[in-house]
């Protein structure tokens, strides 16, 4: 009696188990295939473009590319704003894909973008990439050129955008790549480099130089913010636009940090320009950027950014301000702007700040130097500046990290910033430091940007 007691309930939990094993395992539709690895080069490959290691790509593949220049040009049906029409570009992505560049068709485990250059130049004939979907690609290691996004549009009003990438929608990661000599020429135009409409992308570690664009946005141009981007590490430098020489961002809720924005050009907003949004700028560098009529380093029309711990230097304009803040004179509600300054080094300009009438300011930790005129402002704006202070920020050679001595040093308020624009930890003395660099007694050399 014990013994068949035994097997019937041995019996028992065995066929259970084997029932729930059956369950718990995937059916053969459902396994999921293992990443491929695509290869593309100029000859000796089975790829030998970009486009078409995309196209017989599937989603979580990773795409190689070795080096080389990369001049193929491929029309798509369009699919932005309208999925009417046509658009032209030297890589077409609908797919979260990961293309890496900087390979050698002897190498394909370790790439290096700097040795192995490798290039996508329109040549004028289209943009260079278009991202287009509810997909999440990562771009990283390439040269992007030569993009022109003349006639292709791409923004709701129709103007033309994105010369070098335009990403709509999709949740990309453009990391490391160099971003140079594309343009928007038509007169509205708005994003040279880059244009992110509706999209949530990662930006780091880009460089964005001599790009321009007609109307906005010179380097890059960021819109709609459904959640808002992160914008970390980049390098603004030499572009060109009538508002927004480096970049602009228009009704965005996201993030800029980190960034470094330089010698960039416009009628407006040398450096950067701040439509109607509420983003956060923390640790970022706006220094010798030019502006024919007003705001030399920023131009803020309408909108509510927290500007923490950032460095606005030696920029120009028509009116000698730094920074320029005003209404939205186009927007049907009231659009005034509200910004928030914690922590600034904004020296150097004839004018630090000018407000227009029915916006607000509110200043806290600051250092002027010996700006004559600090603040200019209408009798109906709110400014209120705390804890100002006035002295030589000794800058080093590259014209913004600190040296000892520097009237910036310990000087500013807890604003909940524990790093700066290195990584080095806030505080490194007995408080913390104005503006993007913490002094740690390091010795800094001249700025560079490496060319790849």
């Amino acid at each position: 009696m014990k013994t068949h007691l035994f097997l019937s309930v041995f019996l028992g939990v065995t066929l259970a188990l084997l029932l729930m094993a059956v369950v718990a395992a995937p059916s053969a539709g459902h396994v999921k295939a293992p990443a491929a690895e695509l290869h593309a080069c100029s000859t000796g490959c089975i790829y030998s473009s970009v486009q078409a290691a995309v196209d017989a790509a599937s989603d979580g593949d990773v795409i190689k590319v070795a080096a080389g220049t990369y001049t193929d040009i491929h029309v798509r049906p369009r699919n932005d704003i309208t999925t009417t029409g046509l658009v032209t570009q030297v890589v077409y992505i609908s797919k979260t894909v990961t293309i890496q560049g900087g390979y050698t068709t002897t190498n394909w485990t370790t790439p290096d973008p700097q040795a192995n250059l490798t290039t996508l130049d329109a040549q004028r004939q289209g943009r260079v990439i278009y991202i287009t979907g509810d997909i999440q690609p990562t771009i990283e290691g390439f040269r992007i050129t030569g993009g022109e996004a003349q006639g292709l549009g791409g923004l709701p009003w129709g103007e033309d955008t994105g010369g070098g990438l335009y990403i709509i929608t999709a949740t990309a990661v453009i990391r490391d790549n160099h971003v140079f000599s594309n343009t928007c020429s038509s007169t509205l135009s708005r994003g040279g480099g880059m244009s992110l409409w509706s999209s949530d992308a990662t930006l780091s570690g880009n460089s964005f130089i001599l790009n321009s664009a007609g109307d906005g946005g010179g380097g890059l141009y960021w819109g709609s913010g459904v959640g808002g981007a992160t914008i970390n590490g980049n390098n603004f430098i030499s572009n060109s636009s009538q508002y927004g020489g480096g970049a602009v961002w228009l009704a965005t809720s996201g993030m800029f940090s980190g960034n470094i924005v330089t010698s960039n050009k416009a009628d407006i907003g040398g450096g950067v320009v701040s439509e109607i949004g509420t983003e956060t700028w923390i640790n970022n560098i706006i220094v010798d950027n030019q502006a024919s009529s007003a705001g030399g380093g920023v131009w803020i029309r309408g909108s509510s950014p927290r500007l923490l711990h950032n460095t606005i230097a030696r920029n120009s304009s028509g009116d000698g301000s730094g920074v320029y803040i005003t209404q939205c004179d186009w927007c049907w509600w009231d659009a005034h702007s509200n910004v928030a300054l914690t922590n600034t080094i904004l020296v150097d300009h004839s004018v630090g700040i000018s407000v227009t009438g029915g916006n607000t300011v509110t200043v806290n930790g600051v250092l002027w130097y010996d700006t004559p005129i600090t603040v200019s402002q209408s009798i109906t704006a709110v400014v209120t500046v705390h804890n100002q202070h006035k002295g030589d920020p000794a800058f080093a050679a590259d014209g913004y990290h600190l040296m000892a001595g520097s009237a910036a040093i310990d000087m500013g308020i807890n604003a909940g910033i524990t790093s700066d624009i290195d990584g080095e930890l806030r505080p490194a003395g007995s408080g913390y430091d104005l503006g993007a660099d913490e002094l740690w007694h390091n010795v800094y050399l001249p700025l560079i940007i490496r060319n790849y």
